[in-house]
């Protein structure tokens, strides 16, 4: 009886002490909120700071260098560049499969490119190179994003188009805080990074549509450097926010 219960004995231990550890993949999610509710298109009832009501119809956007950083300094980057079509649902997320143990304790990724990437042609094989393109006129490289609807009625609309503009880079970098510890028994997570459209006009800058013109007198703000420091200055405030599903 003895010998039974030791030979079942080493088979348990055998068994438990071969398990695999758990595989943790990480997927990133991008979201989108007006005043914390999920984004709704094509229906003006949201309203700005200046009081001017305003609908969404297309928002393409590019986020880069999408990195953890661990509490000793490390980091793990993610990924460059990743594209966000609010009508491609094949944009929302990627995964990273197999992240390696570690306590990471931030998450940093920029709004759109910065100067060393934002070069016209660098992106050419990526799927979202012609939708991207910034006119070689006003420098080149890519939009960082492209924001537009109608604003007050159906015959006004606005185009919040950022970029690289006039020789300046107004992309921007951010670094939120999380608590993320991989470990062999974590398996599967996801961190949402959202963007809260209102706040790109509201704080520290109040920003109205119907102010969107270039020093030429054109419409839009694409060559206007004064409106693209005023909305860098507010997506680096509270555009952005970061939370960790585990």
């Amino acid at each position: 009886m003895k010998n039974i219960l030791l030979i079942t004995s080493l088979i348990a231990f055998t068994f438990f002490s071969c398990e695999k550890p758990i595989q943790t993949d990480l997927t990133i999610n991008f979201t989108q909120t007006v005043d914390g509710a999920e984004l709704t298109t094509n229906s003006m009832i949201y309203t700005n700071s200046a009081g001017e009501d305003y609908d969404v119809k297309t928002l393409k956007y590019l986020i880069s260098d999408i990195t953890l950083h661990d509490r000793n300094g490390g980091s793990l980057q993610l990924n460059e560049v990743h594209f966000i079509d609010i009508f491609d649902e094949s944009t929302f997320n990627f995964t990273v499969e197999d992240i390696p143990n570690n306590n990471y304790d931030s998450i940093s990724y920029t709004m759109g490119l910065d100067a060393i990437k934002n070069i016209s042609n660098a992106y050419y094989e990526e799927n979202w190179f012609g939708q991207m393109e910034w006119p070689d006129m006003n420098g080149g490289g890519y939009h960082y994003m492209i924001l537009e609807g109608d604003f007050n009625d159906s015959l006004s609309g606005y185009g919040t188009h950022t970029g690289g503009t006039m020789g300046g880079d107004y992309s921007f970098n951010n670094t939120n805080n999380i608590s993320l510890t991989v470990d062999d028994d974590l398996g599967d997570v996801s961190i949402n990074i959202n963007m809260e459209i209102n706040n790109w006009y509201q704080n520290p800058n109040e920003i109205e549509f119907s102010t969107y013109v270039n020093p030429d007198g054109s419409a839009g703000i694409m060559m206007n450097m004064m409106m693209q420091m005023n909305i860098q200055m507010n997506g680096m405030t509270d555009v952005f926010s970061v939370s960790v599903n585990k």
